[in-house]
């Protein structure tokens, strides 16, 4: 027969306890206080500037670029500004595709408007580089990020013949028809046309045989356009040569987005590349109509 209460259990060892006490103290990590990034010790190297950080974007170690990219990052405004500024240097075009993939991502809200116009300027001098990466990418952060100020500029690369260059400025201005004015249009459906000789003679004041900026009655993006040389004149063959094919069909592509949108319910102007030349001067002929017609 069990008894309860019979039995006590045995007394702890005081001793033992204050010993594992101890050593539970002298094992246990000493407090730290909270890490200054900016802080270096003596013997640490400079932190890298800005300029050096986008540079790295492109380094060979992955946790390198990730470092500068979030360095980049943590200076805000400055950091958008130092990448964008590095696309007017003669790095090789695998660095600067690295900087304008940096500008894609950015948040450029917190800059000032004249900040955010810089980075779209320097991001619009990148579409005439002779990497087709790099224009092609500046093309996309001018997608993204929205032309501002550069809208004419943008538009142009349209004429780029790599074709991912073209859809940047296709899906853009597909999307915000309205960035678009009379102008702008104007020079779009341009590229529609094959010019007539009766055009050129008339406009050939001094009769040489070639348009002089003085001579030429268009604006100046439409010079540009035509004068594919970039020399002081327009000669005959720049002046009767159609844009490419493909890059009609992206203008088409561009302005039937444009009229859905603008023009809900409307039929829209035909256009046939293969068509004679005056067919086509018809058709461009209607698109201006309709361009002109838009409201202001």
């Amino acid at each position: 027969m069990l008894f309860a209460g019979c039995f006590s259990p045995p007394t702890r060892d005081q001793k033992e306890d204050e010993r594992m006490a101890a050593s539970t103290a002298e094992l246990s990590p000493q407090p730290r206080g909270s890490i200054d990034a900016a802080k270096a010790a003596p013997g640490d190297p400079p932190a890298p500037g800005l300029d050096e950080d986008v540079r790295r974007l492109s380094a060979e170690r992955p946790l390198e670029r990730m470092q500068a990219e979030n360095r980049l990052r943590a200076a805000g405004p400055a950091g958008a500004l130092a990448a964008a500024r590095f696309l007017s240097t003669d790095a090789a075009p695998s660095a600067l595709v690295e900087a304008v993939v940096f500008l894609e991502d950015v948040d450029l809200s917190p800059m000032e408007h004249d900040q955010r116009e810089d980075v779209r300027a320097m991001l619009a001098n990148a579409l005439s580089h002779e990497s087709a990466l790099v224009r092609a990418h500046a093309a996309r952060a001018l997608q993204i990020q929205g032309p501002g100020a550069q809208r004419t500029a943008f538009l142009q690369a349209i004429a780029d013949p790599e074709r991912r260059v073209r859809w940047a400025v296709v899906r853009r201005f597909g999307d915000a028809p309205e960035e678009l004015d009379a102008i702008q249009r104007q020079i779009l459906i341009s590229h529609l046309q094959v010019r007539p000789r009766a055009s050129f003679d008339a406009q050939d004041v001094n009769s040489d045989g070639s348009l002089s900026r003085a001579e030429f009655t268009g604006t100046d993006a439409l010079w540009r356009i035509i004068n594919t040389d970039a020399d002081d004149a327009i000669s005959l063959a720049e002046w009767s040569a159609p844009s490419p094919s493909g890059v009609r069909a992206d203008v088409i592509e561009l302005l039937l987005r444009m009229h859905a949108k603008l023009t809900p319910g409307l039929e829209p102007a035909g256009y046939n590349p293969y068509a004679p030349a005056n067919e086509q001067l018809n058709a461009a002929e209607r698109w201006r109509t309709w361009s002109e017609n838009l409201p202001k």
